[in-house]
């Protein structure tokens, strides 16, 4: 029964019954002191043996790798010297320098909070007069401060009051877009949105980042900056003007309080930054659910799957209410205590304050009551701006603290978009998770060297001894070569997940180049066509020539309406252009047009541009066979040489080369000879197939 603490813990037979010897004989027979003591002995031991154990099994290197290059990433949001970096680099961006635009907006919010203070000194010293008349009884004076000095003072107060407003929010969108522009250049840039979503699994919800987050912080940062600027320049001017009535005394007892007030605020709050962290990232997720059930509205239908996401969706919404809750929680006591420190006994100190001049000093002769009361009634407005902007000092700790979090989400989109920038692509993989054995990894090491990436001329495309690693770290093929120049066409087969189109993002650069040396043409040259093309918003001229904008269309490629029109001919889609509007008509194309339509018209696209390659991914599945024919025969009457992944065996006349994977990380590279072409099978007329497409 006394060794039971001890048999919890698996530890050897042997070692139990040292630690049970130690505690029956060494510590005596008290009960209480062998209770203490068997706590002490297992839990000194359970910390030996899990240290020994993590020795024994070290994690794997991936967790190794992530370990060491997470920098700042997923920090704690808090108030620390990596805050103040962040928050410097972001107002490098949002304000550029000193002649930029924003650094006057900047500017003249400072002027008009400055201007908002001495009218609220205006308000506070008129009203004194004004009561100072009413107890006088003097009616001249009453109506040139009550009315005339108000008449003329409403329209610069009111003209202050809605500049200062309009010149926030403008400082607020000027910032907004300063930082979203600086986030688009890099995330619109060399495919960083594919691989931050295909090759990173840190940001799931990059577009609540790019929009809410960044808005958020830019509203934070800006409110920020008002709710210290004005409150400071506030607790100065209305200290001037207290001390000359109250003495020093006066508003350094206000200070000296609230500086208290604020000490016991800062011990008790609660940690607002990582809550509202917490609170975009879970924002984020549950609008992620609803952004897949739309992009997959049809697939789910046809499973009838609605039930099954309805269920991830209020797990994710319970899971952003069961947050908010916490938050109200915390903001309910924390408000309590605010009102405490900050509003009541504040004013019981303030009341204390004011009453210095008519209990505790001695008065002049020939002071009326009127002249008391006006004294006293400016000092209380004046020390209640006072105590209001200390107030806000104090009770801006919590947008501070809200800042953080904002500040600690902006960062981290930063870093991922800042990883992606540079070359390394070992630096990249590695961010994801890893659990495989050490000779995996090893192999893997061996096999994800960094390559050699060449781009020539238009006529070569060369694959020499890469190796093809997806981005869970599953080598796929290894050692490929082969070559192909211009004027040859590429078949490429093999079963699924082998490395096919894998192979395509390779040579596209969308995942990292290892192993070897690969020479292609420039980016421009290449041009892709998926099984399921995309289509941008836009008109029709937009479909035949994206990526390029009509301007930029007829400056590179002399586009003009009779062109695209006869592409639109040739593959079949005239009737349509007629029948939707012609060019310039505008609709949701990816929803108004069927697979094969949708396909012929990304054939269309490839016939514009006229690329060296064409890279054509089941690009013709939905198309007849008749059609599918004719559209292979142009394109290679265009000069483009075509490397193409299909099962069907139609298409095998149209290639010269065939590049076969296995499925097991090998491959095959050969010429097609006339008896792998199959024997052609007569095909409908050109009408019959369009018909029955």
């Amino acid at each position: 029964g006394r060794g039971s603490l001890v048999r919890k813990v698996m530890l050897p037979m042997e070692l139990r019954i040292l630690i049970q010897d130690f505690i029956l004989k060494v510590l005596g027979n008290s009960r209480k002191v062998k209770r203490w003591a068997a706590f002490a002995a297992v839990g000194a031991v359970t910390v030996v043996a899990l240290r020994a154990r993590r020795l024994k099994d070290p994690p794997s290197s991936g967790r190794l790798r992530r370990s060491r290059s997470s920098g700042t990433f997923g920090r704690k949001a808090k108030v620390d010297l990596q805050f103040f970096k962040n928050l410097w680099e972001f107002l490098r961006i949002c304000i550029p320098g000193v002649r930029s635009v924003e650094f006057f907006m900047t500017a003249t919010t400072a002027v008009l909070l400055v201007s908002r203070s001495y009218l609220d000194i205006w308000t506070s010293e008129n009203g004194g007069e004004v009561v100072k008349a009413i107890v006088g009884r003097d009616k001249q004076e009453f109506l040139r401060r009550a009315v005339r000095d108000i008449l003329m003072m409403m329209f610069p107060i009111a003209a202050v009051n809605a500049l200062l407003k309009y010149s926030l929010s403008l400082l607020k969108t000027m910032m907004r877009k300063k930082l979203s522009l600086h986030f688009h250049d890099s995330y619109l840039a060399n495919n960083t949105f594919y691989k931050v979503t295909n090759l990173d699994h840190r940001m799931r919800n990059i577009d609540q980042l790019l929009t809410t987050d960044v808005e958020r912080f830019c509203t934070s940062l800006a409110d920020l900056y008002s709710n210290l600027s004005k409150p400071l320049l506030d607790v100065i001017l209305f200290s001037v003007k207290l001390a000359r009535s109250l003495g020093t005394s006066g508003p350094a007892i206000m200070i000296g309080y609230f500086g208290l007030a604020s000490v016991i605020l800062r011990f008790v709050q609660p940690p607002f930054g990582k809550l509202a962290a917490d609170e975009q990232r879970l924002e984020g997720e549950y609008r992620l659910y609803h952004s897949r059930l739309i992009a997959h509205s049809e697939e789910i239908a046809f499973y009838r799957g609605g039930i099954r996401e309805k269920l991830y969706i209020n797990i994710a919404f319970e899971r952003v209410v069961k947050h908010l809750h916490k938050i109200f929680g915390q903001r309910l006591y924390i408000g309590f205590i605010d009102s405490i420190l900050v509003k009541y006994i504040a004013t019981a100190v303030g009341y204390c304050v004011v009453s210095i001049p008519v209990f505790f000093v001695a008065h002049v002769d020939g002071e009326t009551a009127s002249d008391i009361a006006g004294v006293y009634t400016r000092n209380s407005r004046l020390l209640l701006a006072l105590a209001g902007a200390i107030g806000r000092l104090v009770l801006a700790g919590k947008e501070v603290n809200r800042l953080t979090g904002y500040c600690a989400r902006v960062a981290d989109l930063r870093e991922v978009l800042q990883d992606f920038s540079e070359m390394d692509p070992k630096k990249r993989t590695s961010r994801l998770p890893s659990s495989k054995s050490f000779q995996e990894e090893l192999r893997l090491a061996n096999a994800m060297k960094p390559g050699e990436l060449v781009i020539g001329s238009d006529h070569l495309i060369r694959f020499e001894h890469v190796n093809i690693v997806s981005p869970d770290r599953t080598i796929l093929v290894e050692d490929l070569s082969f070559e192909i120049c211009r004027g040859t066409n590429l078949l490429i087969t093999g079963p699924n997940g082998c490395g096919k189109s894998s192979s395509f993002r390779v040579l596209a650069g969308l995942w990292p180049l290892y192993g070897g040396k690969l020479t292609r043409p420039d980016a421009a040259r290449t041009f892709y066509v998926p099984q399921r093309p995309y289509l941008a918003l836009g008109t029709l001229r937009d479909q035949v020539t994206y990526p390029l904008v009509w301007r930029e269309a007829q400056g590179e490629k002399g586009a003009t309406d009779e062109m695209l029109l006869q592409l639109l001919e040739d593959v079949y889609l005239s009737e349509v252009a007629k029948r939707k509007g012609g060019l310039d008509a505008e609709h949701d194309w990816s929803d108004v047009l069927s697979g094969g339509e949708k396909q012929r018209l990304a054939m269309a696209r490839l016939f514009f541009h006229r690329p060296a390659f064409a890279i054509l991914d089941e690009c013709t599945s939905a198309v007849s066979m008749d059609v599918e024919d004719f559209l292979y025969t142009r394109a290679k009457e265009l000069g483009t040489s075509l490397i193409t992944i299909s099962h069907r065996f139609s298409i095998w006349k149209h290639h010269e080369k065939l590049l076969r994977f296995d499925g097991m990380g090998g491959y095959e590279f050969r010429d097609i000879t006339e008896e792998d072409i199959p024997p052609q099978t007569p095909m409908p007329s050109r009408k019959g197939a369009m018909e029955e497409e």
